[in-house]
């Protein structure tokens, strides 16, 4: 980094003789001898020692004698440098006096050896001076710029895009939107007393030429060795887990910012690392499960050690993270009461937190860098407590606001999952045949996610290389019995053309890749084919990939996407989704992705 120096040009300072004295004795240094003229003696060096000292016929007397002057070296080291010095005369006059080879060419001059210890004196006497000059004028003060920058690491991206989903004609409709049941409830499902009917997708009208943006920025801070922290902010357009994307509307108004990231890092080891926080997903895995975008909250920890010499290496993994917490205030609007030893009202919920419990392990194989590689984990999700609960009996007609179980409703969805209504309203006794129920919905299952994910990539032609990915869940909870067990709470989604309920619990993905795996230079290029089976309850359909079948579950189909780099750290893709329901009622989606990113 360049600065600019402050001093007049002409200037000079008393520092320079020093440091070119020093320079003098530093290159001359390793050679171990002096010729002089037989005339100097030791005496001559010493003469007049109590008044200016003559010049000596010594070369590397009168260099210690100038550094002396300077300040460079202690009276007391040129001392010792002299003795030296003239022990290194009288033992080449006696040299020269015996009969041998013939001195040193003319004009060759040999100086004495400086001890080690005296040349890191002189150097550390001339930083001190170096540092002290600059300081005082200004020109390279090294506190100017705070240290701490040199520990800090930004990085961002923002990518533009032009989205078009195309809906076939043939489609289901209506389709109920529980995602905006579940937001904007809860929801009359009773159409005599809801004049404003109940929220559906619109699934047969495309939607063309939607310009998107997402922004991504962080910091990084090295707080010491062991312990970082990393904070990002995104766009999005609202607080959904699985995307930080946002349309390019609203008459022009200004576009939301959201805390995407933010976690401390400790690295106890070469070998571990762990997040607390908000953080990305160190789990191996593919987007069957997790979408790419999605951040964990909670903590993870990520051990990877080496086995042998032939580059295999095991990795595991653990996390606990939390997915919701009940309210200690839940329910808000009542409050029990004691009258007469009675309690009456509704008491308040107990903990019911729900955690997902997260755990891996795994290995990888490359003989060498440049080599192939294949890879593979075994990982088993344990989504616990997220399975909605049947309500207590609930009287609203005495103007209650809230049941027992509104708060296992899941804060967020997409579609796919099975549902059901988890409130078991009271009729109303002035109007028993025809009265208001407002619900919300849960999910039938809990899921514990059984999730294999293999990998295999290798070189084909110079830097090119191909990749091979496969992935399969299992969702071991999936049980249709239990969810078809008691008639208040029957499944609302998921049925079939003839009214029959038809779910599964598999999901699987295959996917390949040619072109630069780690793309990042201009000319690299990617091309992926794949393709996607989902059953409705395979996997928790909040937190997989939005783009596939805009979301969730329930879907099969082909993906394709292809990306040429025009710059470095900058390129352009195409991306193609083509996907149909596994079960039920037709819900065939197209979405076509044209992207502009950049990344720093």
């Amino acid at each position: 980094m360049s600065m600019t120096n402050p001093r007049q040009p002409g200037r000079r300072r008393g520092l320079a003789p020093g440091a070119l004295c020093l320079c003098v004795t530093l290159v001359a240094g390793p050679v171990m001898a002096q010729t002089a003229p037989a005339s100097a003696t030791p005496a001559a060096t010493a003469a007049t020692a109590s008044g200016a000292k003559a010049p000596s016929e010594i070369m590397a007397v009168n260099l210690i004698r100038l550094l002396v002057k300077q300040g460079v070296i202690t009276q007391a080291a040129a001392d010792a440098l002299m003795q030296e010095a003239e022990a290194e005369t009288r033992q080449a006059q006696l040299a020269s006096a015996a009969p041998g080879p013939s001195g040193p060419p003319a004009g060759v001059i040999r100086v004495p050896y400086v001890p080690e210890v005296v040349r890191n004196q002189i150097r550390d006497d001339i930083k001190k001076d170096v540092l002290a000059e600059a300081k005082t004028e200004g020109w390279a003060n090294p506190h100017i710029i705070p240290s701490w920058l040199d520990r800090v690491q930004f990085f961002g991206d923002l990518r533009f895009q032009d989205q078009f989903n195309f809906y076939s004609k043939n489609n289901v409709s209506p389709y109920i939107d529980y995602a905006t049941f579940n937001n904007n409830g809860p929801i009359d499902v009773n159409a005599s007393t809801n004049p404003n009917g109940l929220p559906f997708l619109d699934t047969r009208t495309d939607r063309l030429d939607q310009l998107i943006i997402r922004g991504r920025f962080g910091a990084s801070f090295q707080v010491t060795n062991g312990v970082a922290m990393t904070v990002r902010l995104a766009t999005g357009a609202d607080n959904g887990p699985d995307s930080t994307t946002q349309l390019l509307t609203n008459d022009l108004t200004k576009d939301n910012i959201w805390l995407d990231q933010a976690f401390i890092t400790l690295k106890p080891t070469d070998w571990a690392v762990i997040d607390l926080g908000r953080a990305p997903n160190l789990f191996m895995h593919t987007d069957l499960v997790f979408s790419e975008n999605l951040n964990i909250d909670g903590v993870q920890a990520t051990v990877v050690r080496p086995i042998g010499d032939d580059g295999l290496k095991v990795f595991g993994a653990l996390g606990v993270i939390p997915l919701g917490y009940v309210s200690s205030n839940f329910p808000n609007n009542e409050a029990p009461t004691v009258v007469n030893g009675v309690t009456t009202g509704t008491p308040k919920a107990p903990d019911s937190t729900k955690w997902l419990f997260a755990v891996q392990a795994g290995a990888k194989l490359q003989p060498d860098e440049r080599s192939w590689s294949a890879s593979g984990a075994v990982s088993f999700y344990d989504f616990d407590n997220v399975k909605g609960a049947l309500s207590a009996p609930c009287d609203l007609s005495d103007g209650l606001k809230q049941c027992s179980s509104d708060s296992s409703r899941p804060a967020y969805m997409q579609k796919g999952n099975t549902l059901f209504l988890i409130r078991d309203i009271l009729p109303d006794p002035a109007s028993p045949l025809n009265y208001a129920q407002p619900q919300f919905a849960g999910l039938s299952y809990n899921y514990r996610v059984l999730d294999v994910t293999a990998e295999f990539d290798m070189p084909l032609f110079g830097d090119i290389r191909g990749q091979l990915i496969g992935d399969f869940a299992r969702n071991l909870a999936y049980d249709p019995a239990v969810a078809l067990a008691n008639p208040l709470a029957l499944p609302v989604t998921n049925f079939d053309t003839s009214g029959s309920y038809h779910s599964g619990p598999n999901g699987f993905m295959l996917k390949g890749t040619i072109g630069y795996l780690n793309p990042a230079n201009r000319g690299d290029w990617f091309f992926t084919l794949g393709y996607k089976y989902i059953e409705p309850d395979a996997v928790l359909d909040a937190f997989n990939d939005y783009d596939f079948h805009l979301g969730g579950t329930n879907a099969k189909g082909y993906f394709v996407t292809a990306g040429y780099y025009f710059a470095r750290n900058s390129w352009t893709d195409f991306r193609w989704f083509s996907a149909n329901q596994v079960f039920g009622p037709p819900l065939a989606i197209d979405v076509l992705m044209l992207e502009l990113n950049t990344r720093f």
